[in-house]
């Protein structure tokens, strides 16, 4: 019966941590370099996206929200070296960060445990509360 009682508090405990993940953390995490082919960052033409040519196919990146991409002044253009991490859905990649490697530029778009960082809450990027 001891056993059993420190089994759950073990679990009870670790659970708040595995809260605060973001539902779209639970995918796997990938790396992709390449070369954009395409920018999508119109207003008014749903979520900000880049074709990335990895050499071997074209991966669709979505960034997340167009005033957050404003407000950080990125602006990503075709023929430019990116590298981005994020979390692969289906066939396309949800960006965690994006360097555009020309410009030396980093934009950090979710924090380590994959909320926006556009988010409001008590801590920028933190879960909804």
């Amino acid at each position: 019966m001891r056993i059993i009682v420190v089994l759950a508090t073990a679990l009870f405990l670790c659970l708040p941590g595995l809260a605060q993940r973001a539902p779209i953390a639970t995918n796997p995490l990938v790396a992709v370099r390449g070369t954009i082919q395409r920018v999508q960052i119109s207003p008014g033409q749903g979520m900000p996206y880049l074709m990335v040519d990895d050499g071997k196919k074209a991966v669709k990146v979505y960034l997340g929200s167009m005033r957050y991409l404003i407000e950080h002044d990125f602006n990503p253009r075709v023929g430019l070296e990116v590298s981005v991490k994020g979390y692969q859905v289906e066939d396309a990649v949800i960006a965690a960060t994006v360097t555009i490697s020309g410009k030396n530029r980093l934009l950090k778009l979710r924090d380590e445990n994959g909320w926006p960082l556009w988010r409001g809450g008590r801590r920028r990027g933190g879960p909804p509360q």
